[in-house]
């Protein structure tokens, strides 16, 4: 195809985006050139377009950006707007207001926070027709930057998926001197649309690993590449996107009946199919394998610290760590430091009254996880709450005494609920609470962290404008290192890649791939929901999930049979990856939207002052989600300008 008929799509492929990190790869933008021949006559500027490409990745830590973040029912906040932070589209999807006519997150054609994912497509395209004609450029730097754009296109139709489900495959640019029906781009059923994403990205890892070409085991420099895909990141996508082909949203789904493109073919396969699971498993085991060769494993904390610290913090620095490290073996692909530092601050917990007059950056502590968040979490027992034989569940509302053994998580004497004790470590180490203990490098010793104090007065207490509407704050989300002193009347700034896939991810993915292959679980499936539990320091007493189940449960065959591995394995995964975007996809692929986002949003009552007052669960929002919402709409004047498109269901 002649280059200069792509010219008119020119000024959409060098748009200056940018990415906040100050040393990473994705900050070199392109240079505004003029025709697309300058733009692909030296390696410099076609480096430059592939970094155009990436641009268009979605902020993954990035609140307005990532539904995952702040659209469900995972957190939720205080205010739609308020002088120190302002959401009005993720959240606007959260409390149900998603809408045709000006959709939130708009990541079909563009608007209130979501980029046209399309012309990210185009410009893949571009590039990938284009690269050929640079001539400064080694065969290995070739064959290396054409299977990242393609896993790049890859991505971009995959994203789009997960919110739209069936979408325009865009194999290659339309001709400029195309009549008016050939531009117009149809809807394609899932199938085809999840056939073409792993066909690209097949051809991006090859059959076999070259050393030099292709897509590297690892990125090369951490200062400069950060972000870049690899190998091991394009089989954990891959994975990714046939265990969501193979999960009930997409297979087998009966919802949509008459869901059909114009040949009358179901846009939602309505047919269960059982090798879809095969396919996903097989693919799991792949990414795992090659993620294992390339040095990935799960993270444990390795850091030095000036003073000794318990064990019990250093497991907790190791869960938090996961996510908020820099050097980070277990992360599988994210992207440049990635709105991180303002997500802590909207996040974070005040913990002196010094950061609490200031109202820094830093804690402005408006995005909160919910009481149903809180109480997912399993016991100290490694099983969930309502199910511990020996936790009193009927009691958890009440106040009492933190006991003995709760010293590295809870103020010494301090009362708070009962929900607060005895949980499971990563309880403690995602979530802060009223009375719970936060460790930064500021505290003299983990048994003198800073604690959480939130009644309605308190330091981390309801304020005006910015504060914890559920009473609970996102520890997970926030580096240890992160200082706010008075002496410096400064914060320090602490960055990190947030994840789009990491080990853990995978490994339960396989998990659950496996149990639903089998007739009942074996050994392998518990292997890998293990590994993520070992990591969690559960099941040290029995040895194992099962004999775990058996020792603490009042459903104690729970995991011998498929249907109740399967409750397990899905709420493992809403445990190990709470609070990181994984909740929002993972409900919608499991068709149980409409069960959990359809339950009020609670917490605690953070308006009182006194302990009696505020420990009331309180409801915040009577939220709601119908079965359109599974799929986004098409904002309707793209429906006027292609008549060809048709609406998401319900829209």
């Amino acid at each position: 195809m002649n280059n200069r008929k792509h010219i008119n799509l020119l000024a959409t492929g060098i748009m200056l985006f940018f990415m906040v990190s100050c040393d990473s790869y994705l900050d070199i933008v392109p240079d505004n050139v003029a025709t697309m021949e300058m733009a692909f006559t030296t390696r410099v500027n076609a480096e430059k377009f592939m970094a155009t490409c990436y641009s268009y990745v979605p902020q993954h830590a990035n609140l307005y950006q990532n539904p995952g973040l702040a659209a469900g029912d995972e957190s939720w906040n205080c205010a739609e707007r308020s002088y120190y932070y302002s959401n009005s589209t993720s959240f606007a999807i959260a409390k149900g207001n998603q809408n045709a006519n000006n959709p939130y997150l708009n990541y079909w054609s563009g608007g209130n926070d979501g980029n046209n994912l399309f012309v990210a497509i185009r410009d893949c395209n571009i590039f990938l027709d284009n690269i050929d004609n640079v001539r400064d450029i080694t065969a290995s730097e070739k064959s290396r930057w054409i299977a990242e754009v393609k896993t790049l296109k890859a991505f971009f139709h995959y994203f789009l998926m997960q919110l739209y489900g069936p979408i325009p495959i865009i194999k290659e640019n339309i001709d400029v001197a195309a009549g008016p029906d050939e531009v117009k781009v149809v809807r394609y059923p899932v199938d085809e649309v999840v056939k073409y994403i792993v066909s690209l990205i097949d051809e991006a890892i090859g059959d076999e690993y070259m050393e030099g070409f292709g897509l590297p085991m690892n990125i090369r420099a951490q200062n400069t590449e950060l972000g870049r895909l690899t190998r091991p990141a394009a089989l954990a996508l891959k994975a990714k996107v046939l265990v969501l082909a193979a999960s009930p949203l997409f297979n087998g789904n009966p919802d949509f009946p008459n869901y059909k493109n114009a040949e009358g073919i179901p846009l939602i396969n309505p047919t269960f199919d059982p090798e879809k699971w095969v396919i996903a498993r097989d693919a799991c085991k792949k990414a795992i394998d090659v993620a294992h060769e390339a040095g990935h494993a799960l993270y444990v904390f390795n850091e030095t610290l000036m003073n000794q610290v318990s064990d019990t913090t250093l497991l907790e620095l190791t869960l938090r760590n996961t996510i908020t490290s820099r050097d980070n073996k277990e992360l599988l692909w994210g992207l440049g430091n990635n709105y991180t530092e303002t997500l802590q601050g909207v996040v974070n917990a005040p913990l002196t009254a010094y950061q609490q007059g200031q109202q820094i950056p830093w804690t402005k502590s408006m995005q909160n996880p919910t009481l149903d968040v809180a109480e997912q979490f399993y016991s100290n027992n490694g099983v969930p709450i309502d199910e511990d034989i020996m936790y009193d569940y009927d009691e958890r509302y009440e106040v009492g005494v933190a006991p003995e053994g709760h010293e590295y998580y809870i103020e010494k004497d301090f009362r708070t609920a009962k929900l607060h004790f005895n949980r499971e470590p990563r309880f403690y180490a995602g979530l802060g609470f009223d009375g719970g203990k936060w460790f930064t490098l500021e505290a003299s010793s983990d048994k003198n962290s800073f604690v959480v104090h939130n009644k309605a007065g308190e330091v981390a207490g309801r304020a005006l404008d910015n504060f914890s509407i559920t009473g609970y704050f996102q520890k997970k989300l926030v580096n240890y290192k992160l200082i706010m002193t008075s002496s410096t009347h400064t914060g320090s700034t602490i960055t990190y890649s947030f994840p789009i896939i990491r080990l853990a991810d995978l490994y339960l993915m396989y998990a659950e791939a496996l149990n639903e292959c089998k007739e009942n679980p074996d050994a392998e499936v518990y292997q890998y929901i293990q590994l993520v539990r070992d990591k969690a320091g559960l099941d040290k007493e029995t040895g194992g999930l099962v004999e775990t189940w058996q020792t603490y449960s009042r459903n104690p065959d729970k995991p011998t049979g498929k249907a109740g591995m399967r409750e397990i394995i899905r709420r493992e995964r809403l445990i190990e990856l709470a609070l990181e975007g994984q909740r929002f996809y993972d409900l919608r692929r499991w068709r149980l939207s409409m069960d959990y986002l359809n339950r009020p949003i609670r917490g605690w009552n953070v308006s009182e002052s006194n302990e009696a007052g505020y420990y009331q669960v309180k409801y915040v929002y009577f939220r709601k989600f119908l079965p359109k919402d599974y799929f986004w709409p098409i904002k309707t004047m793209d429906l006027y300008v292609n008549n060809k498109l048709i609406q998401s269901p319900g829209w």
